[in-house]
């Protein structure tokens, strides 16, 4: 958002909710002695630029977008809200709630949470996470629709939920037969980047939508900044040496194989290794469209036998969703 006062221009950026927390959505600017902002421009996540001219000074002013005419702020003026739950519907919402959450996370019972999260969201429409794992069990049981239908929902809830906007690239490009549908991934994890600039997760998830393009340009760029957010980046390293043993820079791979492997630590385990005591290893897992490919290397830093299994799923991707 950019208000403009005379010959100065005031940036200010409104910022994301976090786990158990949440910025205010009011931007305050100083405006020192001019009565008005000659113009105010707010950039929207999804790229629409509105523009509210002659924004007085002194009051507070709600920006809707879409809209260029700015509405005076009135403290007594009515908001609308959920109807509350009443004391019963509470005790059984964070019944099935809770329930579900175990279900899904330590008995690994999927169908059972989705249950249990479609009678949660029945008597809470509004809660977040109730929306947001239910999206997740009905992926996981192939309904991609249904899953796309919760994401809509929580984003149309919380416009600004990273992990909404994020979940729904990845379910777009676990799913996309098309290049279309491969840019609407890549336009919903962007705006949970522009969320969220420094979250590597979503760094790493638009290197691998690049790879899904087959544009190791941008694949390139985008795993080299996860892995400098981050630099125990697991995925990044490995999706990396793959581009340069793609490039038959074998040495490069193996360097790149090696950084991966000691990025995630000496008490890693393959996936579906269990340790005695081990609980989060059956635990769910989200994943990412390519992270089976790292989460099951053995550690073997030859790319010729890391990376065929990749290249074979990456080969079965339909040449319709290439660049």
């Amino acid at each position: 958002m950019i208000a403009y006062a005379g010959a100065t221009a005031l940036r200010r950026t409104v910022t994301s909710a976090s786990y158990l927390s949440q910025d205010t959505r009011r931007v305050h600017f100083g405006l020192g002695k001019s009565a008005r902002a000659d113009k105010v421009e707010v950039r929207w996540l999804d790229g629409r630029v509105d523009e509210y001219p002659q924004v007085e000074a002194n009051a507070i002013w709600d920006l809707t977008e879409g809209s260029s005419v700015a509405e005076r702020y009135s403290p007594g003026a009515p908001v609308a809200k959920a109807a509350a739950l009443s004391r019963d519907q509470l005790v059984r919402f964070w019944a099935q709630q809770h329930a579900a959450m175990d279900a899904l996370k330590r008995e690994n019972n999927i169908g059972k949470a989705t249950q249990l999260l479609t009678e949660a969201v029945a008597l809470n429409p509004a809660h977040e996470d109730s929306r947001y794992y239910l999206a997740n069990c009905l992926y996981a049981q192939g309904d991609t629709k249904g899953a796309l239908g919760q994401l809509d929902e929580l984003i149309r809830l919380n416009p600004q939920s990273h992990r909404g906007y994020q979940r729904m690239g990845l379910l777009l490009a676990a799913s996309a037969d098309s290049r279309e549908q491969l840019a609407a991934a890549e336009e919903s994890v962007s705006k949970a980047l522009a969320l969220n600039p420094e979250e590597t997760g979503t760094l790493l998830l638009l290197g691998e939508i690049a790879l899904l393009r087959r544009d190791p340009i941008t694949a390139a760029r985008r795993l080299e900044l996860a892995c400098r957010t981050n630099p125990r980046a697991v995925g990044g390293y490995f999706l990396r040496g793959y581009l340069a043993w793609k490039s038959n820079d074998v040495a490069q791979a193996r360097g790149l194989l090696a950084s991966a492997k000691n990025a995630r630590g000496k008490d890693w385990k393959p996936a579906g290794a269990v340790a005695e005591g081990d609980v989060r290893a059956r635990m769910y897992a989200e994943g990412s469209v390519l992270s089976s490919c790292w989460e099951s290397w053995n550690g073997s830093i030859d790319p010729p036998t890391v990376y065929t299994p990749l290249r074979t799923k990456l080969a079965a991707r339909p040449a319709r969703i290439a660049r």
